[in-house]
Parts: structure tokens; C-alpha cells; sequence
């Protein structure tokens, strides 16, 4: 006599993994005439304040890049706006690395110079006084930071 065969196993069915999120870049921008002096790029006690508040907003965050830009505004010749633009990203750069502890590695500093303005020649025109340009031009002046990471 042979005994009946075994049952089958009732199949096991296994959930697929979920994917990992894909780290959402944020993107904050900073004006320019808040964090330098107009024409400048040493970061002023305002500007500190203001990137304190922003390494803090980053507490708890796992970065995997950080990139600052800095952007000019049309005034002054192209090759010193591109000079300018890199140095203040530099010194957002640096000031978080050295006041907000960002690992150097994770962060990268590029100046665009006047190349990606806010504004637009029509609003902005050349007729105006220079004081009058100066401020209307100040939305072109800034600090853009993007973050990747996760929460």
C-alpha cells in the first residue's frame, strides 16, 4: 500500500520591495543684497543670519548634494559679473561648511554671472537712473541653494 502523496504547499505569495524614494531636490533662493553688501561678496551679519537659519532648516536632513549658485544682475561687464557670481557662491559655500558643518564633499559652488536673470529688459530698461536700476535689477541678484536628499 502507498501512502496518499503529500499535499502541495500552498504558495507563498511575497509582496514586490517598495522602491526607495527618489530624493526631491529643493531649491531655496536667496537674495543677493540680503547676504553680500551690493558689489560685494563677504557674507554680512544679515546674510549669516539667514544661512544659519537655513543649515538649520537642514538638521535632520540626508543630503546627498548641495549646490549654490551665485547670480549678477546685467550691470558691470560679463567677465567680472561671472567673477563676482562664483565668488559669492564660494562664500555661501565655505560659511556653511564652516558655521553650518556641510560635509565639503556634498557641496559645490558655481557662479552664473548675469547668464539666468529674473527680470526682463522691458521692465528693467537701461533709461532708468542707476539708482532706479539698481533696485528694480535686484531680483536678478542672488543665491540659489539646491538640496537633494531625504528626511
Amino acid at each position: 500500500v502507498t501512502p496518499p502523496p503529500a499535499p502541495a504547499a500552498a504558495p507563498v505569495v511575497v509582496a514586490a520591495p517598495k522602491p526607495m524614494p527618489t530624493p526631491m531636490p529643493q531649491r531655496v533662493n536667496l537674495s543677493a543684497d540680503t547676504l553680500f553688501g551690493f558689489d560685494t561678496a563677504n557674507v554680512a551679519p544679515q546674510g549669516r543670519a539667514a544661512l544659519d537659519k537655513f543649515s538649520g532648516e537642514l538638521a535632520g536632513t540626508r543630503f546627498d548634494t548641495i549646490t549654490v549658485e551665485g547670480h549678477t544682475d546685467r550691470l558691470g561687464s560679463a567677465a567680472y559679473n561671472q567673477t563676482l557670481s562664483a565668488e559669492r557662491a564660494e562664500s555661501v559655500k565655505s560659511y556653511l561648511v564652516n558655521s553650518g558643518r556641510i560635509d565639503p564633499a556634498k557641496i559645490n559652488a558655481v557662479g552664473k554671472g548675469e547668464s539666468a536673470p529674473i527680470t526682463n529688459a522691458a521692465d528693467c530698461s537701461d533709461k532708468l537712473s542707476r539708482s532706479q536700476l539698481i533696485t528694480c535689477l535686484q531680483p536678478d541678484r542672488r543665491v540659489e541653494v539646491e538640496v537633494t536628499g531625504t528626511r
